[in-house]
């Protein structure tokens, strides 16, 4: 999805609204007290939804439980709750999901109603939106408060799906809806001030719980712009990264919210012999395609030191790319012993074959040398973390070379050398996309980008999908694990969870939110915010 940026100086001037100071404003009329007293808040958000607040087109994240209602959410530990929904039922033949409704309005008072979520799904599907939603087959009203979903074939990870897309009424969806939505969360909306801010307000007609801030203020920076506003006083909350949460700022505090959003660097997993994807890319690295090379790696890398030095303790192991989720599978987990050991990561790589016979600090084998790119994107610790990869890769003898590029430019390179990616959804069927052999070089070229293709692997993705529900899809979710971990195949180096810090004001709490997926869900327990 693409955000627009901004520069900070200007938004941090330009900022007027429900007690925001402009620079050389009134700091009496703007106070953070005077906020708190009004059960007001302003919160610093980052990137602006370029595409407007139409929940059925995406791109504005976990803003959509702000403003809008999702049929079923994630609880607390990655499990599912009713939301707008009061409930559902799957068929014996596992096509048909039921879903009934709740009784609830939206905020212009017309009540929520099953034409509503059909008409919202069906636009969504039309519009191509954000979200994969190609195993409907139909979408139909049963009565005013039941919806029937059927599928095309049977697909357990489909609560996410219902998890995914804001409810829209039909009758109010025009095209200035994205300008000024209408939906039935926590918040209605009040205004947006295109470049700098939106402002909402607690839903008096939600049917959930009521939300303790009455005034909530989103403005658009970027982390060390949020960071000096928070200081300063005219931002309440921001997120931040690790770094700045060394710096001791009077009158805010530190939260720390743990997370599963996980780095990790995914290998190319066969040779290169020509082959090439469906957009022409060729296929294949004919280093990083050696087991004992990836398992090397994996053994040699400090995940420890990673958490320490690139996050500052703000953040921590990940050798699997799944800690903290329900579906991980424990055995897959490596031990502290069985990995930030190079002297084991040697001795792997010399019973492979690998040995640095012209004394270059390179290994080699059958005339290859132990060499390949790692390309990395912007973003909060990727270069650091790569830096660190590509350092004791330097110490056990492989040549890492790093390469900055970006989602656009990084399509020709991608099956071909090894990337570092950012993962973490909550959603176990992410596996799919990570892991299954059938869609290695597809239409969607980040997903198994390493081409990655084991038997067992893809026959427990198959079953899991083919599951009533994600209850009984989680067993083979946890089957698949072994042969795609560090253990047996090592498609992937996973190095790291990065925690979700935030610097906010002394005396605001967040409640209890969520554990955070990459990309976070801050918002989803919005209404629990409040002024302590």
């Amino acid at each position: 999805m693409n955000f627009r940026k901004f520069a900070a100086a200007l938004i941090i001037c330009a900022i007027t609204v429900t007690g925001l100071s402009a620079c050389g404003g009134n700091k009496e009329t703007s106070s953070r007290e005077n906020r708190i007293k009004n059960s007001e808040i302003v919160v610093a958000i980052g990137s602006e939804p370029e595409s407007g607040f139409d929940s059925t087109t995406g791109g504005h994240g976990s803003i959509t439980k702000v403003l809008f209602s999702t049929l079923f959410k994630r609880d607390k530990k990655l499990g599912w709750e009713n939301d707008l929904a009061a409930g559902y039922k799957v068929s014996d033949d596992k096509l048909t999901w039921t879903v009934t409704l709740r009784a609830a309005k939206f905020t212009d008072g017309t009540s929520v109603k099953a034409e509503d979520v059909v008409y919202t799904y069906e636009t969504a599907k039309k519009a191509g939106a954000d979200i994969d939603l190609t195993m409907i087959e139909s979408i139909k009203e049963v009565d005013a408060k039941t919806v029937a979903f059927k599928l095309t074939r049977p697909y357990s990870p489909f609560l996410e799906r219902l998890a995914y897309l804001g409810i829209v009424p039909k009758h109010a969806h025009d095209d200035s809806f994205k300008d000024n939505p209408v939906g039935s969360g926590p918040y209605k909306f009040l205004q947006w001030d295109k470049g700098q801010q939106v402002i909402v307000e607690a839903n008096d007609k939600y049917y959930g719980e009521t939300p303790k801030i009455k005034k909530l203020t989103m403005v658009f920076m970027e982390t060390d712009a949020a960071f000096a506003a928070v200081k300063n006083g005219d931002v309440d909350a921001a997120q931040i990264n690790g770094t700045l949460a060394k710096q001791n700022v009077e009158g805010t505090q530190i939260v720390d919210i743990p997370s599963i959003e996980c780095y990790g660097i995914c290998f190319p997993m066969i040779p290169n012999e020509g082959k090439k994807a469906k957009d022409g890319a060729v296929m294949g690295n004919n280093v990083t395609s050696d087991i004992s090379i990836r398992k090397a790696l994996n053994t040699a890398v400090d995940r420890e030191k990673i958490v320490k030095g690139v996050l500052n303790g703000y953040g921590s192991v990940s050798t699997t790319g799944l800690e903290k989720m329900p579906w991980l599978n424990e055995e897959t987990v490596l031990t502290a012993k069985e990995y930030a050991n190079v002297e084991a990561a040697k001795k792997i790589l010399a019973e492979g074959g690998w040995s640095d016979s012209d004394k270059d600090g390179i290994a080699e084998k059958d005339g290859k040398k132990a060499a390949f790119d790692l390309l990395y994107t912007d973003g909060v610790y990727r270069q650091e973390m790569a830096l660190e990869f590509v350092n004791v890769a330097k110490e056990i003898g492989i040549q890492v070379n790093l390469k900055k590029t970006t989602w656009d430019t990084i399509l020709p390179d991608i099956h071909q050398q090894a990337v570092f990616y950012g993962f973490g959804s909550g959603d176990p069927s992410e596996l799919y996309n990570l892991y299954y052999g059938g869609i290695a070089g597809g239409s969607v070229a980040w997903d198994n980008s390493g081409c990655y293709d084991n038997t067992v692997v893809n026959e427990n993705i198959d079953k899991a999908l083919a599951a009533k529900n994600e209850a009984e899809a989680i067993t083979y979710w946890k089957a698949l694990q072994y042969k795609a971990s560090a253990k047996e195949d090592a498609p992937y180096c996973w190095l790291a969870n990065a925690n979700h810090v935030y610097l906010a004001a002394k005396g605001f709490s967040f409640g209890n939110p969520t554990v955070q997926p990459h990309g976070g869900r801050i918002f989803d327990n919005v209404a629990e915010w409040s002024w302590q």
